[in-house]
C-alpha cells in the first residue's frame, strides 16, 4: 500500500502544479514543417464537400450526402492510396480529421493541430497546443468578421478550448474550461448562433490509484463562449 500512498501524493502534486503554472501561449508554427504548402486562396470553405467537426452538422447526423461525397459503390473498388503524411518527433494522431474547403484538420498528440492539403498532403500550418488534442476539428465563419474568415475550434486534455484562424494559424483566444487537475475536453465543440458549445469531461481514474483519493469530484458539463471574444456566456 506505501507505494500506492507515493503515487496518489505524487498524482496530487501534478494536479496542483497543472493548475498553478502559467501556460504558455500556444502558437502557429508555419515554419517548421517539412513540407509546407505554396500560399493558396481558400475562398467559402463551408460551401463545398466537408466533413466539419465529429458529425458533419450541428444535428450530429454523421450522413454525407451523395452530392457531397461524389464517390458510388462502383469507385470503392479504384480506390488507391494517394499519398501518406508521418507526423514528426514522436507525435501521433489523435482525433477526427475534418475536412473544409480541401484541407484537413487534424489533432496529435502529445499537442498540435495539422491543417494539410487534402490532394497533396503538403502543410498548411502548425499550431501547437498545451495538451493532446482529442477533440474533431469544428470550422465556422467568424460572426461579424470580414468575408472569408473563419475559426478553426478545439479542446485537449488540459481542458483548453481553444480558436485559431482556419486559414493560417494564428492564435485567436485560449480558455480553461474547468480547472480541476482532471478535467478534459474530448468531445468536439459545436457553433452556433455565434457561440461555441463544448462538452467537458472527467478522467479520475488515474487519481482513484490512491485509496486516500476522495472521488469522485468531477462532473459533466457543458460550456458556451462567444465565437469571436472567449468570453464564457454560461455554463450547466
Amino acid at each position: 500500500m506505501a507505494h500506492l500512498r507515493v503515487v496518489g501524493v505524487l498524482v496530487r502534486l501534478l494536479s496542483t502544479l497543472l493548475i498553478l503554472a502559467p501556460a504558455a501561449r500556444a502558437t502557429a508554427q508555419p515554419a517548421t514543417v517539412a513540407q509546407p504548402c505554396a500560399p493558396k486562396a481558400w475562398p467559402a470553405p463551408l460551401d463545398g464537400p466537408s466533413w466539419n467537426g465529429w458529425g458533419v452538422d450541428v444535428t450530429n447526423t454523421r450522413f454525407q450526402p451523395a452530392a457531397s461525397a461524389r464517390l458510388t459503390a462502383a469507385d470503392v473498388p479504384k480506390l488507391a492510396l494517394k499519398w501518406a503524411y508521418g507526423f514528426p518527433d514522436g507525435q501521433f494522431a489523435a482525433g477526427h480529421v475534418a475536412v473544409s474547403g480541401g484541407r484537413l484538420f487534424v489533432g496529435t498528440g502529445p499537442g498540435a493541430v495539422y491543417s494539410l492539403d487534402a490532394a497533396s498532403g503538403c502543410t498548411y500550418w502548425v499550431f501547437r497546443t498545451h495538451a493532446t488534442v482529442r477533440s474533431a476539428i469544428s470550422i465556422s465563419r467568424l460572426p461579424g468578421s470580414e468575408p472569408g474568415r473563419y475559426a478553426a475550434y478545439f479542446g485537449d486534455l488540459q481542458a483548453n478550448l481553444y480558436a485559431v484562424d482556419a486559414e493560417t494559424g494564428t492564435h485567436l483566444w485560449t480558455k480553461r474550461v474547468e480547472l480541476h487537475p482532471h478535467a478534459r475536453v474530448t468531445g468536439s465543440p459545436t457553433v452556433y448562433g455565434g457561440r461555441v458549445y463544448v462538452p467537458i469531461t472527467f478522467l479520475e481514474e488515474a487519481a482513484a490509484t490512491s485509496p486516500t483519493y476522495g472521488c469522485c469530484t468531477g462532473r459533466g458539463q457543458v460550456v458556451a463562449y462567444d465565437a469571436i471574444t472567449g468570453d464564457e456566456v454560461w455554463r450547466s
